[in-house]
């Protein structure tokens, strides 16, 4: 999964194009919308995955993944998602900022590295944090690692778009994250292969 390809989804643009029109859910962008913020988009990843540092990040953490490392890209009417990778221009609040837009590739692509590690979520996982939820618990190690990423890489921390999007699933998990330490929880995933 060296390089991210930006695909725009067409049957699937099409048909949430046509849910929004047939429900009066608003305005939908245009195929040429979409188009262009695919080419920003790449600017930007390209930009920020310079010389592929957080993926090489990521296979020396995880390994690399089988899938492809294909995102597709549409205009609304679904929640960004990592099987299949995919993410919508227009997020709940209007368009999706570079910001946003950035954490949110990230997120996902961290879900398609350590998704196959059975052990670390079966042995370790499920009894460590069983009593949290499911979401709660697939994501205390990706925000660990996205912390990480954004400390490595852009010397800051992830964005807050507003906890009034976040799942409060997302939120349990990184209020985990920020007691146990992301170091611990990176650990943990590094000891339990």
């Amino acid at each position: 999964m060296k390089k991210v390809k930006f695909i725009y989804a067409y049957p699937l643009d099409v048909n949430r194009r046509n849910l929004y029109e047939s429900k009066g859910l608003g305005e939908y962008p245009d195929i040429g919308q979409i188009k262009e913020k695919i080419k920003h988009w790449e600017e930007i990843w390209n930009k920020a995955n310079k010389d592929d540092q957080i993926i090489n990040y990521l296979i020396d953490l995880c390994e690399e993944p089988e899938r492809a490392s294909e995102c597709f890209v549409i205009g609304a009417g679904m929640r960004p998602m990592s099987a299949p990778l995919l993410i919508p221009i227009i997020g709940r609040d209007g368009e999706r900022s570079d910001e946003e837009f950035l954490e949110t590739l990230i997120h996902e692509i961290i879900h398609v590295f350590v998704e196959e590690r059975k052990k670390y979520w079966r042995k370790f996982v499920d009894e460590e944090y069983k009593e949290e939820s499911k979401s709660t618990q697939n994501h205390i190690i990706v925000y660990a690692i996205l912390e990480d990423i954004y400390k490595k890489f852009f010397n800051s921390l992830p964005g807050d778009f507003g906890d009034t999007d976040l799942p409060d699933s997302y939120i349990k998990a990184i209020d985990i994250v920020k007691k146990e330490g992301r170091e611990k929880i990176i650990k943990d995933f590094i000891d339990n292969k």
